[in-house]
């Protein structure tokens, strides 16, 4: 013990060996390792688990299903530990892999438990009511469980005056589904069938049923409906898939076009879609404190959702919008594949037959794709002669990245794309975007405007979709041979693996 320069306080002199230094620095060391790789690693394993545990958990009863269960969760176990991860995570990777078993194999069970027979009283409607050649196709729910509802003559159209979220009054039978495809109905949450012979409105009211973000969302659709009405009737179709995925509308004809020329994906909502309503909203929500413009937030992206159907792609891309801005308000930083990975356990563990739906996995493969692929194509672009061209960077990368990642999906579900769907995408998707940007307000206030006023404001966005349906004529018209569909599809990967392999050799 010294004293101070002063003379009064004294001052204790601690001294710090070599080893503790170390010591203090390997644990350091230790933090860091944790934060920048066995973070990554745990993400991984966790979500390839429970994406497994999801698929095990529709035969869990049978003995080969439970020895798989049993191998997967060992092979998780050896994986972890030799990334060395500590024992917190590796319960938390078998807790989150039991729950996602328990819930795939309780929803299997929920959807072979029908209740059938007569009934007459309340439904809600699930999905829009949607023309299927001379009938109308709509899922109600019915005492907690949906049933297909195909109908005819004078209650086809009394069901096509009501939109998802209202409720009716129907009578008639419930039968068990005995089609085909009952399977793509079960992952659909659809037990059974409906035979309606009678289909009144309730005598309160038809939004009796809706919650209130429901009703939001309808008015918010009926408003938009309203605004497109100056457009020709297959434009205002078209204008509806585009701004809030509403396709049931679509002739047969702009599907087939649209598919052939691989521009299907416009007409289903997307994280692009989200990143432009909350752009819309941004102005209002960055004057607010950060609690609150999380909270706002969060319900713009649920109100979102709602209004365009819960479709896998929308629940995707808010899901992850989500989880962003909740990072963000807690100061923390997540890098946007460990958002997408974490999305996906998430929804998983909540509805865990999105792991079949072919949407859900268009929606996140292309994701990826342009989450992993796009820094790789753009370098690779750059080596090729469009390096400091920007503009045409920003305008094939995203593109060639969302085909990339997609393309696993589209050829084992689909076949090979067309060869026209690079340049259809290329010609297309700026131009949907700036209608998917502005649409929403404009045609908003086109639907309190007189028609005069209402041609004038929607008269810009009637010539993008106009063109956009003429991208999409072209592209399916020009139909090329498979194998040039393959060879356009393979190239993009050639070129990537070509130079991946100059980079190692450099």
């Amino acid at each position: 013990m010294i004293h101070d320069a002063v003379g009064n306080n004294p001052v204790t002199i601690v001294s710090t060996s070599k080893s503790n230094i170390q010591t203090q620095t390997h644990k350091h060391q230790q933090y860091d390792y944790w934060g920048s790789q066995n973070l990554h690693y745990l993400l991984i394993v966790l979500t390839l688990v429970v994406m497994m545990s999801v698929w095990f958990g529709e035969g869990l009863n049978s003995r080969p299903r439970a020895g798989a269960v049993c191998v997967l969760f060992v092979a998780a176990l050896f994986v972890l530990r030799s990334l060395k991860v500590g024992l917190l995570a590796i319960m938390l990777v078998c807790l989150l892999g039991s729950s996602a078993m328990w819930r795939s194999h309780s929803e299997w069970a929920a959807v072979h438990e029908v209740r059938t027979g007569s009934y007459e009283g309340y439904a809600k409607l699930i999905s829009d009511p949607q023309p299927v050649g001379r009938a109308v196709r709509v899922v109600l729910e019915i005492e907690g469980q949906r049933f297909e509802c195909w109908t005819y003559g004078s209650i086809k159209w009394r069901m096509m005056a009501r939109v998802a979220g209202e409720g009716v009054v129907v009578q008639g039978e419930r039968h068990l589904v005995t089609s085909a495809n009952k399977r793509r109905l079960f992952v659909r949450h659809v037990v059974g069938r409906f035979e309606a012979t009678a289909v009144s409105e309730i005598a309160a009211g038809s939004h009796i049923v809706e919650s209130r973000f429901e009703l939001a969302a309808n008015r918010v659709r009926a408003a938009l409906g309203e605004g497109a009405r100056t457009l020709p009737s297959d434009q205002a179709t078209l204008f509806a898939g585009l701004v809030y995925g509403d396709d049931s509308q679509q002739p047969p004809a702009m599907v087939e076009r649209f598919r052939g020329s691989g521009l299907a994906h416009l007409t289903a909502v997307s994280g692009q879609n989200v990143a432009f309503v909350l752009a819309v909203v941004a102005p209002m929500l960055t004057r607010l404190r950060r609690w609150s413009r999380l909270t706002m937030t969060l319900l713009v992206l649920i109100w979102f959702a709602t209004m365009t159907r819960l479709e896998p792609s929308v629940i995707r891309a808010v899901t992850m919008a989500g989880i962003s801005a909740s990072v963000l308000a807690i100061g923390g930083r997540f890098k946007a594949w460990q958002v997408l990975a974490t999305t996906c356990v998430v929804l998983l563990l909540i509805d865990p037959f999105l792991l079949w739906s072919v949407g859900w996995w268009l929606s996140v493969g292309g994701s990826s794709g342009l989450i992993v692929l796009s820094s790789r194509i753009r370098s690779a672009l750059e080596c090729r002669g469009l390096k400091g061209r920007e503009w045409v960077l920003n305008w094939v990368v995203p593109s060639l990245a969302a085909q990339l990642g997609v393309l696993p999906f589209i050829v084992l579900v689909f076949g090979w794309p067309s060869a026209m769907s690079i340049p259809c995408n290329l010609l297309a998707v700026p131009i949907a975007g700036v209608v998917m940007l502005i649409g929403i307000p404009m045609a908003l206030c086109a639907g309190f405007a007189p028609n005069a006023v209402a041609e004038i404001v929607m008269w810009p966005l009637g010539i993008g979709v106009k063109w956009i349906d003429t991208v999409a004529a072209l592209g399916h018209h020009l139909n090329p041979p498979v194998w040039l569909d393959v060879f356009v599809a393979l190239v993009p990967i050639v070129l990537l693996l070509r130079h991946r392999c100059g980079n190692l050799e450099t």
